[in-house]
């Protein structure tokens, strides 16, 4: 269930890496433009094209499309520790998303695994604690927001992993 292969062969060819371009620009429009973005709640689905992007390339590729994603995306209040959670993250998707599994039962619990880990680690635990050592800010509405758009979050990705086979004949 889980890929150690960084694939650093995929960014060798050019069709490859336009193609990756392409889900970080995707994600930062899905990220500012799409979604629900309110000060208390923010609903948005940029992580899909990093997930993608993991699936499809593998580790190194998908650390590539976050990276770049949250960099454009977070221009004007740019700091590199978010940034550092932002790799975390499409390494995440990449460790966990991009091993083919055949069954529908395996490809859900992939989903569930792989979002729990971005949610409660990364999200709900490293990113309130780098908000609360920067900013001494804390909000715990966040843990409540991680637990309501969780299953949103697994059901797409669960989606996109049934349609990985169409995906891959475009990639």
């Amino acid at each position: 269930m889980i890929s150690k292969d960084l694939n650093l062969k995929a960014l060798a060819s050019v069709k490859t890496l336009v193609i990756l371009a392409l889900l970080s620009a995707l994600s930062v429009v899905l990220e500012r433009f799409v979604g629900i973005n309110t000060p208390q709640f923010k609903l948005h689905f940029g992580y899909l094209p990093v997930a993608l992007a993991g699936i499809l390339y593998g580790i190194m590729p998908a650390i590539l499309v976050a990276t770049v994603a949250d960099v454009l995306s977070n221009l004007n209040n740019f700091n590199i520790l978010f940034v550092l959670l932002a790799v975390l993250e499409g390494a995440v998707y990449g460790i966990f998303l991009h091993r083919r599994l055949a069954e529908r039962r395996q490809m859900l619990i992939q989903a569930i695994l792989c979002q729990l880990v971005v949610s409660v680690i990364i999200h709900a635990g490293f990113n309130t604690l780098l908000l609360w050592t920067l900013y001494r800010y804390f909000d715990p509405i966040r843990f409540l927001i991680n637990a309501l758009t969780y299953p949103i979050k697994v059901f797409t990705i669960y989606k996109m992993l049934n349609y990985r086979g169409v995906f891959e004949q475009y990639a």
